[in-house]
Order: structure tokens, then sequence, then C-alpha cells
């Protein structure tokens, strides 16, 4: 998604408790190109050898925009980072996952992992399945309830899951007892099923972080 693209409510996830916020368009899409490019740089640094004076440039570079984001730091309920309702939300640490289907019981769609992602020998790192797993179950534990935090992530890997492929994702919310929520979830290319999990989420207390 570009700073041109609208950001218009199709687009956008259903209600997730607390991590809604409400930002200017305007301000939320620069925000949003701008975590985008942050992304193709990371998908790019992955895979690049450049020589030494291009990499020492670039450092120099880099650190001179640390230092202008610096003056415009906030508390992390002002923050764009992670919360703006957008596929990906705005943040560059997990892969993109662009929903198809989203309601309270279940959720279906698509995620694509950069090389930024790559464990070796063309396949995904083994750690970034749970962090996707983690990201929509834990977005589709908190829809249209009260908000809940991860207890147990269980993962297990089926297939070697690829890079730079569309691979669907469907989540399900099977059951709910007392302040525990049991969900389920898989990751396909095709009718290959690559990984599964099962994860417990627990309701927050008041006042609870």
């Amino acid at each position: 998604m570009s700073g041109n693209d609208e950001l218009t409510r199709s687009e956008l996830a259903p209600s997730t408790s607390w991590r809604n916020r409400d930002y200017d368009p305007r301000l939320a899409a620069s925000f949003v190109d701008l975590a985008g490019a942050v992304r193709e740089f990371q998908n790019l640094l992955a895979g690049a050898t450049p020589p030494s004076e291009l990499s020492a440039d670039l450092a120099n570079r880099v650190r001179a925009m640390a230092l202008e984001l610096a003056q415009f730091q906030v508390p992390e309920r002002n923050a764009m980072f992670g919360h703006v309702d957008v596929p990906g939300r705005a943040q560059t640490l997990s892969p993109v996952f662009a929903s198809t289907r989203w309601d309270r019981d279940g959720v279906a769609g698509v995620v694509r992992f950069g090389r930024f992602y790559l464990g070796g020998n063309g396949a995904v790192h083994g750690g970034a399945i749970p962090l996707i797993f983690d990201e929509v179950l834990g977005r589709l534990a908190n829809t249209d309830r009260r908000p809940s935090r991860t207890a147990y992530l269980h993962v297990n890997y089926r297939a070697v899951t690829p890079l730079d492929t569309d691979l669907s994702i469907e989540a399900h919310f099977e059951r709910e007892e007392g302040r525990k929520r049991f969900l389920v979830a898989t990751i396909k290319a095709g009718d290959v099923v690559l990984a599964d999990a099962e994860g417990l989420f627990v309701q927050l207390n008041p006042g609870q972080p």
C-alpha cells in the first residue's frame, strides 16, 4: 500500500478491542507508506551483499533518519506502529496478513513471507511461523471481545514453508471456558498444509496490562 492508496473500511479488520486507534487518515496513510518502505528495505537488505562503501554510506543515512524520528517519539498508546487498522498494521515485525474474511468466529486470508524471513535453503525461518500465527490468532481472540493475551501457542511444522509465495491462512475460534479462549489455525500452499497451530488466550482482568 502506498501513500496514495485510500484507506477504505473494506480493507480493515473488525474491531480488535484496545488495539484500535483513530488517526487522521492522511497522517495514517503516510505512516503506512513509510512502514511499507521499511519492509521493502528489510527484504532487499536480507538479500544483498553491497560493496563496503555503500554499506557505510547506507549505515550513516539510516542513522540520520533515526535521528529525525527521535524528536517525534510518543507514548505507546499514541504510536501508530502496529495500531493502524490496515493489512500489516503499519508495523515491520510480522509479515503482512491480508484478510478475505473476518468475523468473531473465524478468519481467512493470505500471507507472503519475503526475503527478510529467510531461514535457509529457500525456506521461511521456523520462528516466523509462530509469529504470524500469534498475529492472526491474537487478533481473532480479541475480535468483538474483551482483551486477552497469549497463554500458549503450539505449532506443528508439516512441510517446508516457501518464501515469496502467496500462502493461505485460516483460523477458527473453537471454544471459550471462563476466561480461556481456544483457537486453531493452518497455513497452506494450495492443498498442502505447511503448518498448523493451537493457541490459548486468556482474557485480561480489569487493570491488567
